[in-house]
């Protein structure tokens, strides 16, 4: 696990361990019938793992958090690709970034604009195994959303109960 996912981690624990604001965690096949009868579902992983590890069909991406990267000097990235060739063996390329996880302050916003501002309508939250759903379905329903689900075990579930998916 890399460190910016960590440091993720630690800012998020603590607000887990509050007392749940949504309505519940909510395993895939009741997601799918949800999605079926009309619940959208908001998928709050960064746009690189939306785009790069795949996303349920239909499923729209609102990141909670970003993550940024400033690349090391040239130099830098240029002695880590002559250890690679000369050790024919790869290393940790996060190495060569500084990154920074940044709260995405229109989160809500976007959601709201999505349920065209009915804060009754059903919204599932996903990401990748839960953790980061759990946070964003706190502060939507902290925001007055009423019907928030998060959906636990995240994209890997939906992807492991063969649902529609892609990675392009």
């Amino acid at each position: 696990m890399n460190r910016v996912f960590i440091y993720l981690f630690l800012i998020i624990s603590p607000i887990l361990a509050e007392e749940m604001a949504y309505q519940d965690n909510i395993d895939v096949e009741e997601a799918m019938e949800m999605f079926k009868e009309g619940a959208v579902i908001i998928d709050v992983r960064v746009p690189n793992e939306f785009i790069h590890t795949g996303h349920g069909l239909g499923h729209i991406n609102v990141p909670v958090f970003y993550e940024t990267y400033k690349p090391k000097s040239l130099k830098v990235r240029m002695n880590f690709a002559r250890m690679e060739l000369k050790n024919s063996k790869g290393y940790n390329s996060r190495k060569l970034f500084d990154s920074s996880i940044i709260e995405n302050k229109e989160f809500v916003k976007e959601v709201m604009t999505i349920v065209d501002s009915d804060i009754e309508q059903d919204i599932i939250v996903i990401c990748h195994s839960g953790q980061r759903s759990a946070f964003a379905a706190n502060i939507l329903a902290k925001k007055g959303f009423d019907n928030v689900y998060n959906l636990d075990g995240g994209f890997l579930s939906w992807r492991d109960a063969d649902y529609p998916w892609s990675v392009d």
